[in-house]
């Protein structure tokens, strides 16, 4: 069924997506670890999976949403480009590794949770400047915004570490590109993957330039990270503001946090630009987490940051895909977040439309959730008015 109510003007939002991104192969798991000894199963793939990715494009298309959208080309991020954040010497120690170098050394580390590929250093400075050429679209306007379906994700990555499946960090590089090409002092990162953004809270730190803004399950992954008074230091004080919320916060709490502190907050700092770090894991049927989003509730906040960015900045809006790994329900809730942008209800039916569980995570707002968005709200009084 083609899309309705779409708006008249056309291919205002771009899509990134390039097919090196699904060369990063996380692989499979087929090795069961016992006290002592080990076994072997059928392979289960590994959470970070490329079949994930390719469903989201399917959805994409199958909905009509590609045809509406504007095709944005990746690039490959030169050195110059990610050392705004990472040192050259873990960017040779990545190019290493997928060549049979260490994993560690004096360069850094890619830990454990972050298996690579033969492909996965070019998937991943593809991710990077398919991030950087999203700004650059917006910026000289031949899109109003874009959606970046990346793989590998990058929220996690820090300076001279990979983890958490995040090589280099896509939203960091895009925010750094965003402010040194064209000038921009203000720019907003929004994160609403459900494990905090810890890589991009330690980039922007002490740099009132960028405001970062996190909404994650407490004390979850990493841990005790985005905790309430991890706030920013010295002039970047206040410009960190962590929403830590309760397994169960569902979508009347996840709307409730975008109302009470992301759009004042965000409608005081008026950024040039919006970034969105997209990870769709807060989903109800993520295996990682437990926020119980649905497919309707992305759709919820997605048309928040829209409504906010054209408030603030003519509209500009850069989504970048971080984590989602439930294979069933990811693509809808990323369809639901995107459909916002084009400005269309694609007509896709949630998979568990009716059900219980939907109903459920609908309706829910837990007195933990109440709690816990109050306890945000008051301290971060002490720097915004909210």
């Amino acid at each position: 069924m083609p899309p309705t109510s779409i708006l008249p003007s056309t291919h205002r939002t771009g899509l990134i997506f390039d097919e090196r991104y699904l060369h990063h192969d996380t692989g499979a798991q087929n090795i069961v670890r016992m006290r002592k000894g080990s076994f072997e199963t059928s392979p289960e793939g590994h959470p970070s999976s490329t079949s994930i990715t390719k469903r989201i494009k399917e959805f994409l298309d199958g909905a009509g949403l590609t045809a509406m959208m504007q095709p944005v080309a990746a690039r490959a991020a030169s050195e110059d480009e990610l050392a705004v954040y990472h040192t050259r010497e873990y960017i040779q120690g990545v190019r290493s590794h997928v060549q049979g170098g260490p994993m560690q050394g004096a360069w850094g580390e890619i830990e454990s949770d972050t298996p690579l590929s033969a492909g996965s250093f070019d998937a991943a400075v593809y991710a990077a400047g398919g991030s950087l050429n999203g700004v650059k679209a917006i910026m000289q306007g031949e899109v109003r915004n874009a959606y970046a379906l990346l793989r590998p994700p990058g929220h996690h990555a820090m300076s001279n570490r990979a983890m958490g499946f995040c090589i280099f960090n896509n939203a960091v590089v895009a925010a750094h590109y965003a402010r040194n090409t064209y000038g921009l002092e203000r720019v907003m990162i929004v994160d609403w993957d459900v494990h905090h953004g810890n890589g991009t809270q330690d980039a922007f730190y002490a740099d009132p330039g960028v405001l970062f803004v996190s909404l994650h399950q407490h004390n979850w992954y990493p841990k005790l990270s985005g905790e309430l008074e991890q706030v920013g230091s010295g002039a970047g004080a206040g410009y960190t503001v962590n929403i830590p919320l309760p397994a169960g916060t569902g979508d009347r709490g996840y709307r409730a946090a975008f109302e009470q502190l992301v759009i004042p907050v965000g409608l005081q700092y008026r950024p040039q630009l919006i970034i969105i770090s997209a990870g769709q894991d807060a989903n109800w049927l993520d295996p990682l987490a437990q926020n119980m989003l649905t497919m309707a509730g992305f759709r919820t906040i997605s048309m928040l940051m829209r409504d906010l960015a054209d408030e603030v900045c003519d509209g500009r809006l850069l989504m970048l895909q971080e984590g989602g790994y439930s294979a069933a329900y990811v693509p809808y809730c990323t369809v639901a977040a995107i459909e916002p942008l084009v400005g269309l209800d694609a007509g896709l039916v949630d998979l568990y439309a009716g059900s219980s569980e939907v109903d459920r995570c609908m309706t829910i707002l837990t007195q933990e959730t109440r709690d816990a968005l109050a306890a945000a709200k008051k301290w971060h009084s002490n720097w915004w008015n909210i």
